[in-house]
């Protein structure tokens, strides 16, 4: 089990020590339990990048043995220093069964343009550094693209389950380019809560044997609707073996309804992230169950939830708190299958950030939309 922590100058040092301070007093292997390994990688931007141990003793002691100390400026947000980790934890904890935890910041499907012209450098995807290895949030930083995250881990092999902890991953785009590389998608379509993930409960979770995904959504879920309520929550899991035959539904619903999904009043479905109100940085994040609510008839409806039910299962509360409008954001059950879909309205067509282009070089895009 990895815990990849990426918060190198991005605003979220103190966070990933609050995590860790959880961590430590829920479930971890006794160290004489060659079957089982929790490994911590943190990069925050204080010193060298490290990868740690965590485990207990038949004592109940509780330890964190350094495995591996990384260069100074380190990126944590490269996918090849991504394989980097995963290659080193492999090699001193070789294992059939792993479990990958992504934290960061983090924006869904759309790509990282970092390196690119200033006109779309703001778009990102997983994590932010900025290389200088300091705990300075006022820098920007590289981000790590889906498409060359699938490509690590589906070269290690694949693993168990993606976790984001980290907001807006849990979009069918994020999810679709992950197939291969996953069994499941682990994560919330809308920004989370500041904590995060409760280790002490989700840490278990991960561990067991069967049932992991639907007990990570529990944990999940429990924590933030009875001790943390003041946030509220949505997340999801989707089992990724079963998206390709999804993904032939939607290209069919698509096909008959294109024209339809382009002149939706959109205003009124559940958004998780209105376009422009920060920067126009990342476009609207349509829960894609609201979406087809407005498109399909009666019948046609019905059938939908029933194929989405095949592959999402959704957790979620009343309402979700956003930092962006400083308030709970009231969900309604029928809007809400706790996934986001893009769909490319002409409203993106004047962007610097070429939202539509972009979404369209999409493996979801190329398969779905373009037809």
């Amino acid at each position: 089990m990895l815990l990849y922590l990426a918060c190198d100058g991005n605003s979220l040092q103190w966070y990933a020590e609050t995590d860790l301070a959880n961590l430590v007093n829920g479930y971890l292997p006794v160290r004489t339990n060659r079957d089982e390994a929790l490994l911590v990688f943190l990069d925050e931007g204080k010193e060298q990048p490290t990868l740690h141990r965590y485990y207990s003793t038949s004592g109940g002691n509780v330890y964190k043995e350094l495995v591996k100390l990384y260069d100074t400026g380190f990126d944590s947000a490269d996918p090849d220093n991504l394989k980097k980790v995963l290659d080193d934890v492999e090699s001193f904890y070789p294992s059939e069964r792993r479990g990958l935890v992504l934290w960061s910041h983090a924006s869904g499907w759309i790509p990282s343009t970092y390196a690119g012209d200033a006109a779309s450098k703001a778009r990102r995807s997983f994590g932010i550094d900025n290389g200088q290895n300091t705990s300075s949030a006022s820098l920007p930083g590289h981000q790590m693209n889906i498409a060359d995250m699938a490509r690590v881990v589906e070269q290690k092999g694949g693993v168990d389950f993606v976790f984001f902890d980290a907001c807006f991953m849990q979009s069918v785009e994020v999810a679709y380019k992950l197939r291969k590389a996953t069994q499941y998608v682990i994560g919330s379509p809308a920004e989370i809560p500041g904590p995060g993930a409760y280790y002490q409960t989700m840490v278990p979770a991960m561990f067991k044997a069967s049932g992991y995904a639907d007990a990570m959504l529990q944990a999940y879920y429990d924590y933030y609707t009875t001790v943390r309520t003041d946030y509220g929550i949505i997340v999801s899991s989707v089992e990724t073996s079963g998206l390709d035959n999804f993904a032939a539904y939607m290209k069919t619903v698509v096909a008959n309804h294109q024209e339809d999904l382009l002149g939706v009043s959109y205003g009124s479905l559940l958004n998780y992230f209105h376009y422009g109100i920060w920067n126009s940085e990342i476009p609207d994040m349509y829960d894609m169950q609201g979406i087809m609510r407005q498109v399909l008839d009666e019948d046609g409806f019905a059938s939908w939830q029933e194929e989405a039910a095949k592959v999402i299962k959704c957790y979620h509360a009343d309402g979700w708190y956003s930092a962006f409008t400083r308030q709970i954001n009231p969900i309604e059950d029928g809007q809400c299958c706790g996934v986001t879909m893009f769909v490319p309205l002409s409203k993106y067509d004047g962007s610097n950030y070429r939202f539509n282009e972009s979404y369209l070089d999409t493996a979801w895009g190329k398969y779905v939309w373009q037809q």
